[in-house]
């Protein structure tokens, strides 16, 4: 393999002799066959199993069966795939089942197709020297195939010792386990650990945030181009997948974890499948000075800012975080070691052994976070050798986000879960919400940036600076109404149309970004910001100190240099120098002189500033990637503000509405951003409760990338349950006198509405046996219901029956809640109220299976509709459970709404409204028919 390389004779040779007029007579060495696709055995071919042995459990529903058959072969084919399996049919376990179980196939050819592949190399060799033409074209042949062939070699190769390894590390997961305990110190090796690596520095982040260095902002100006791209990480070069990986997308962080729950259940394949689950520095951070200041933004900044000073932080050792990287792969959970080491609390890591760590002394918990290693940074050094990875779908929807983690999608399995919301989800992701008071404190920092700088600038740095200074003024013009500017009305408007309005429509956007991306400048001007605000406190209070005791209230003195210029000035222009007005100009011009003033003024106002600079550098790269179908809303402030001091505007005082002035940028067309995702992927599989109608699906994510329809594949199935019997479903429309239920946002506030919305559901939950779970419009509605109810007395009579919880707005607090609503219907015979918001944390993913829901109350009606069918699907969960949905809003009566509920709910919807014409019930006789109900299935199940 090695006697051609860097062979400069032969290259020699073959450059000298016409090879064009050298005769062949034969296909060169069967050379059109070497990389031929119809001679691999690949897994392209693999057959489609007809069972699945890694399901958990022994009997698959026919439906799973279907749609692991169907996935499987999808993924076969390389093709994409839209699959819609109700929810409650276990949908995230077939997925996983058989995409996990076609990788395990796929990968164990790769030594079969290294085999064929040197074994064709050999015959080449062979064939060569027993060739009878004339040696040069032999030469020539042999050559260019080897060429062909060696690169695939070694790719096959590299994933073949990528696999070993996993292998290797899946089956020593205790050893791992053991080696990071012996690191952390047991009580024998506390003491040598602490005095060979010393205490762990944790003070380093107030050294370099409190007081930098004033170097540590200033943009390189040695450079003639100091904006240039950075230099090539090496994180970027490991990102790049040497295996094949299934990135598993949902909408949740809790979602995914529900997810890592179905793959334990799967233990065959968990044994085999290395799992990443990626999160964010908010989530994996173990560094106190870092984790504490709990904004997501500020968090990034500081591990950022420490990986640049001197003082490092000590949780990214890289011995520690290789370590952690290896135990991850391993099978250990990088959220649950984050954690742990946040509670001081390894029970859960370490088990029994864990009472061998010295967890009492705050100088041993310092030393355990250091040598365990930073979870943030081990997740991304292990990532390329994850064979499954699971994401939100905030990461993987940007590109930027991509990047900024280390993933990438070629040759990688997207399998998107939930993906009814995708759209709405890439729409969010892409919107940018920028207020005046954001502008405001950019513009304060990029001044003071200038000012401060402006003798060590370079002409390039100095120029984007002026430029973007502009940028910001004339954004803050189109939010502030003067004589110029009449637009008081909120406006929405095209991107060019806005530049326009603005007068910046010709500069340069991609310059501007470029000048906050590279470097990490817009990192380096947030720094800078938060060094001004504190030493612009200081800085003016002694300055003021400063000049009240060197004057002590009298006249203040003038410089000598003054002194003698007034004199001379004096001499010279004597009869001039009487007048009152140039007496009154050199008083100021003297008063001016002698007074010093601090070098900032205090700036209560750059408080957010980082925040601001990075919600700007956003809606500057939105402006830049946005297309025809992108929109910003423009919500101007309703007072001219023209002659406003801008001191007045930046403070707190000076708010200009109870609305923030602000500009919304959001696009039309979410699709459009979603063909990277398909063209980079080997196959995109997008599964969900409620996917049809599967047209809009198509048309905005898989055709504008080049996907025709007859390379997608669409899958539909019914529900595991037995509708007819085991599910009813009530449109309650009415009250009990009469009036009609409608929670549209003019009508669900009024104080009957709400009584009405309390008696149903305490109703309801009379006739119950065990829990009820409610979802209301949003959070805001159930702040306002929840405390009408207080107030009239409903809360406390329903309080006496079954005990209320409700859905948290803070994820931080949603398990202990979820908790102890289970404890409460395992625990009592009378069960419990849960309160939740549709669209939440609770309406999706979140499995409410027999008791824990045997009532689902849908108040009012969602938008999107899909959430409706999501929210019913939280009860029903395996084949011989049941529950009854109550729809309470007189538009589910409407023909044109019930047919957008799924089949398996329509099908129940008509047995309960009977020969009605319309889709309608009233309370008591929906009531009679839920004690039917519950007395038909409560023995079925038993």
């Amino acid at each position: 393999m090695e006697e051609f390389v860097a062979d400069v004779q032969g290259d020699s040779l073959l450059a000298s002799v016409g090879l064009d007029g050298i005769a062949v007579e034969q296909e060169p060495l069967e050379r059109c066959h070497i990389l031929d696709e119809s001679t691999r055995p690949s897994s392209d071919w693999i057959p489609v199993p007809t069972t699945f042995p890694d399901f958990p459990y022994p009997t698959p529903y026919s439906q799973q069966i279907s749609l692991m058959r169907s996935v499987y072969q999808t993924l076969v084919e390389a093709r994409c795939g839209l699959f819609e399996s109700p929810t409650g049919t276990g949908k995230s376990l077939s997925l996983l089942t058989a995409s996990l179980r076609w990788l395990l196939d796929r990968n164990s050819l790769v030594p079969v197709r290294l085999e064929e592949l040197n074994k064709r190399l050999g015959q080449i060799d062979s064939q060569s020297a027993g060739l009878e033409p004339d040696w040069v074209t032999a030469y020539e042949q042999t050559r260019s195939v080897k060429r062909m062939l060696e690169p695939e070699i070694e790719r096959i190769e590299a994933v073949k010792s990528c696999l070993n390894k996993i292998a290797d590390l899946k089956a020593s997961y205790f050893k791992q386990s053991s080696q990071l305990l012996d690191a952390c110190g047991t009580q024998k090796l506390d003491k040598q650990y602490s005095e060979l690596y010393g205490q762990p520095d944790l003070n380093c982040i107030e050294s370099s945030t409190d007081d930098p260095i004033e170097e540590l902002f200033l943009s390189d100006s040695s450079h003639e181009e100091p904006f240039s791209p950075d230099e090539t990480n090496l994180d970027d070069e490991l990102s790049i997948p040497k295996i094949t990986q299934i990135i598993y997308c949902s909408r949740t962080h809790s979602q995914l974890s529900q997810v890592l729950d179905e793959l334990s259940k799967c233990e065959k394949l968990s044994a085999q499948i290395s799992v990443i689950q990626l999160s964010s520095r908010q989530t994996l951070c173990t560094n106190r000075k870092v984790y504490q200041l709990h904004h997501p933004e500020a968090i990034n900044e500081a591990c950022l800012e420490l990986g640049r000073s001197k003082s490092r932080c000590p949780m990214r050792n890289a011995s520690a975080v290789k370590r952690l990287s290896d135990y991850l792969l391993s099978g250990a959970s990088a959220p649950q070691i984050a954690c742990s080491v946040r509670d001081n609390s390894y029970s859960k890591l370490f088990g029994k052994r864990s009472n061998l760590l010295f967890t009492d002394r705050p100088q041993s918990v310092d030393f355990i976070a250091t040598r365990i290693g930073c979870p943030y940074y081990a997740t991304r050094e292990s990532l390329p050798t994850a064979q499954l990875v699971l994401v939100p779908y905030a990461t993987v929807l940007q590109q930027k986000t991509r990047a900024a983690f280390g993933l990438t999608l070629t040759d990688s399995i997207l399998i998107i879960d939930e993906a009814h919301n995708l759209l709405e989800a890439t729409t969010s992701c892409l919107s940018v919400l920028l207020q005046l008071r954001d502008l405001q404190r950019v513009l304060i920092v990029l001044r003071t940036y200038q000012q401060h700088y402006r003798a060590r600038l370079s002409s390039l740095v100095a120029l984007r600076l002026r430029q973007l200074i502009q940028f910001v003024q004339s954004l803050q013009r189109l939010l502030l109404p003067s004589n110029h500017n009449r637009l008081t009305n909120p406006k929405v408007v095209t991107i060019p149309l806005m530049l326009c309005e603005a007068g910046i429509d010709n500069m340069s956007l991609h310059h501007l970004v470029d000048c906050l991306r590279q470097r990490h400048f817009v990192t380096k001007l947030a720094g800078f910001a938060k060094w001004v605000s504190a030493k612009s406190s200081t800085d003016f209070q002694s300055a003021e100190d400063e000049t009240r005791e060197k004057y002590d209230g009298s006249r203040p003195s003038l410089p000598t240099g003054m002194k003698s210029l007034l004199a001379g000035m004096k001499r010279s222009h004597g009869d001039m120098m009487n007048q009152p007005q140039i007496r009154s100009t050199l008083v100021e011009v003297s008063s001016a002189c002698s007074i010093p003033k601090p070098p900032y003024r205090s700036t209560n106002n750059l408080d957010g500033a980082s925040s601001s600079l990075f919600r700007f550098q956003s809606f500057l790269e939105a402006l830049v990637i946005g297309e025809e179908d992108a929109r910003i809303l423009i919500n101007p402030s309703r007072q001219n503000m023209e002659n406003q001091p801008e001191d007045q505007l930046n403070s707190k005082d000076g708010q200009l509405d109870a609305k923030d002035p602000s500009l919304y940028f959001t696009v039309l067309n979410p699709g459009h951003y979603l063909q990277d995702l398909v063209r980079e992927s080997r196959c995109v599989l997008l599964a969900g409760g409620t996917m049809q109608p599967f047209d809009e699906l198509l048309q905005q994510v898989f055709q504008p990338a080049g996907k025709s329809t007859d390379k997608i594949t669409t899958f539909t199935c019914d529900h595991v349950i037995d509708s007819r019997c085991q599910l009813k479903v009530f449109p309650i429309v009415e009250t009990r006198d009469g009036q009609p239920l409608e929670f549209t946002f003019q009508q669900r506030g009024k104080p009957r509405v709400m009584d009405e919305c309390g008696d149903i559901i305490l109703q309801i939950a009379l006739h119950t046996p065990a829990g009820v779970v409610v979802f209301l419009p949003s959070y805001d509605y159930q702040q306002s219901i929840c405390s009408h109810w207080e107030s009239s007395g409903l809360m406390s009579r329903l309080s006496q029956h079954k005990r209320v919880f409700r859905e948290p707005k803070h994820a931080s607090v949603l398990s202990q809640v979820m908790q102890a609503y289970k404890n409460a219907n395992t625990n009592t015979r009378t069960g419990a109220v849960l309160i939740c918001v549709i669209g939440g944390k609770l309406s999706e993913g979140i499995n409410f299976s027999d008791d824990l829901a045997r009532a689902v109350v849908i108040v009012g009606m969602p938008y999107p509709n899909p959430h409706c069918p999501l929210a019913i699907g939280r009860a029903v969960r395996h084949a011989k459970d049941y529950a009854a949905v109550f729809l309470v809003d007189r538009r589910f009566s409407r023909v044109s709404v019930t047919r957008q509920l799924p089949s398996w709910v329509q099908e129940s919807l008509r047995l309960c409204v009977g020969a009605r014409d319309q889709f309608a019930v009233n309370l008591s006789e929906a009531l009679e028919q839920l004690g039917t109900f519950f007395s038909r299935n409560r023995p079925a199940v038993k």
